[in-house]
């Protein structure tokens, strides 16, 4: 996720708010030389934060890229991505594997680009919440893995998936609200830019 740099703002602030650490900023932030010293209007890119998931994934962390398993279409259809490893992989696994059971079409979701929409937006941090953009100063901030509000994640969610805090559920929303606004997956901007190379944007 990446943060505007606001006059006033520290990293030893920001680590606390987005609950991550000094060290983790400035590794995730090669061009800081000096921890004590960032410039408003800069961008800040916010490393997933050390909790939970971390822990139970990989000791490095859920590693996005790669892997072997592979998802699997209706009536033998061709595989539309491998599926991350790891803690997250497995999150985007048993979501999947839920929307096929409602319905959604394989084609529209490709878990590789899933995961690239949760590494942008939340680090694959399930805890991740933004407190600072729009939609927070309207009352309503993105939260968990894909980082939905919660209108949006109560518009898009299943029944029995009512947590937006749940990982498998919070990707469950993100994936249906994709689908419907731009067609699949793959469609959404974020997605685009990255493989045009103009860069990920919000979705």
């Amino acid at each position: 996720m990446d943060y505007k740099i606001k006059s006033g703002d520290t990293l030893s602030a920001l680590a606390k708010r987005f609950n991550t650490d000094v060290d983790s900023l400035v590794k995730a932030n090669p061009n800081i030389t000096n921890k004590d010293l960032i410039f408003a209007d800069a961008k800040l890119n916010i490393p997933g934060s050390k909790d939970e998931f971390q822990a139970q994934g990989a000791s490095n962390g859920p590693n996005l890229t790669g892997g072997a398993q592979q998802t699997q279409g209706a009536q033998g259809a061709q595989p539309v991505g491998d599926v991350p490893p790891g803690q997250v992989g497995d999150w985007i696994k048993q979501a999947m594997d839920i929307l096929k059971a409602n319905g959604v079409p394989t084609d529209k979701m490709n878990p590789q680009d899933i995961a690239k929409i949760i590494q942008h937006e939340s680090s694959g941090n399930p805890n991740a919440i933004n407190n600072w953009d729009s939609n927070a100063q309207k009352g309503t901030p993105s939260i968990g893995l894909m980082q939905t509000i919660q209108p949006t994640f109560d518009a898009y969610k299943l029944p029995g998936h009512d947590n937006i805090r749940n990982p498998v559920d919070n990707i469950i929303a993100g994936v249906r609200y994709s689908i419907e606004r731009y067609g699949s997956v793959s469609n959404v901007p974020g997605i685009k830019g990255l493989n045009s190379g103009s860069g990920y944007v919000g979705y």
